[in-house]
């Protein structure tokens, strides 16, 4: 079986940091690149998860919502920012998960 891998998309800071880990990346500069790289490594059949370390806008959040709960491979991790000096009390990403895991279960 070929080695499976894990790959990370983030700012420079975040994949230097998990590089020195061994973990592959790439760094997104911009949301217009993200959805290209993204869909690039849910095709790649080595790709067992994908982290994401980003500030991505409400319709990226949505489309990667839907993708968790539609799609079990590759596993997604949305990793908050951990450079941040203040962080929010919730986090909008998990919210939106258990919103729609209520809406399956009404």
């Amino acid at each position: 079986m070929p080695d499976q891998k894990i790959h990370v998309l983030g700012n420079d800071e975040i994949v230097s940091m998990l590089g020195l880990l061994g973990i592959e990346g790439t760094v997104i500069k911009e949301n217009n690149e993200f959805l290209k790289e993204f869909n690039n490594l849910v095709n790649d059949p080595l790709i067992i998860m994908i982290i994401i370390s980003l500030d991505l806008s409400d319709n990226l959040l949505d489309f990667l919502i839907d993708f968790k709960l539609n799609r079990r491979k590759p596993f997604i991790f949305y990793l908050p920012d951990i450079f941040t000096l203040t962080r929010d009390s919730e986090n909008l990403f998990l919210i939106r998960i258990y919103e729609s895991i209520i809406k399956i279960l009404s």
